[in-house]
């Protein structure tokens, strides 16, 4: 960033873009399938482990958020029918969380919804080439940072 300001602009921009993104997306999830995009996520991320179920606390780290929000989230996706909340075979005191056969189904068509509605809104800025090159920034910045943080939070600089 070469002018003064020029950080501070670009990450308003970029947090500006995320806000937009999310509110539509979370608009569509719940105008065509009454499913908020946190519950989307949780069932997207249950959805992509291959033992089909997750500890709370694995699941806060795929999702970014505390163990206590995973687990409330958890408990709202629960209650509406989508995820069962089972006792963790290996620690008595811990549960796993996986997806019902409904949140299976709902899953695979609220997918389609989230794919259109983002394939709406960046197509008409970016051809594929253009959001798979964005992508690759967002992933190799993520990774960055990641990295920076984990390095902060192993010498308790938070």
């Amino acid at each position: 960033m070469t002018q003064s300001g020029d950080g501070v602009r670009w990450l308003t921009d970029l947090v500006r873009l995320e806000i937009v993104l999310w509110d539509r997306v979370d608009a569509r999830l719940k105008a065509d399938h009454d499913l908020p995009l946190p519950h989307f996520e949780t069932l997207h991320m249950l959805a992509r482990d291959p033992d089909a179920s997750l500890r709370i606390g694995d699941l806060a780290g795929r999702l970014g958020i505390s163990a206590g929000g995973t687990s409330k989230l958890a408990d709202r996706v629960v209650a509406s029918g989508l995820l069962r909340r089972d006792p963790d075979p290996d620690d008595r005191r811990a549960s796993r969380v996986a997806l019902t056969p409904e949140g299976r189904r709902i899953l695979a068509e609220a997918s389609k919804s989230y794919e259109d509605e983002v394939g709406g809104l960046l197509g008409t800025a970016l051809d594929e080439a253009d959001r798979r090159h964005m992508h690759a920034l967002v992933v190799r910045l993520l990774a960055a940072v990641s990295e920076d943080t984990d390095k902060m939070m192993s010498h308790d600089c938070f």
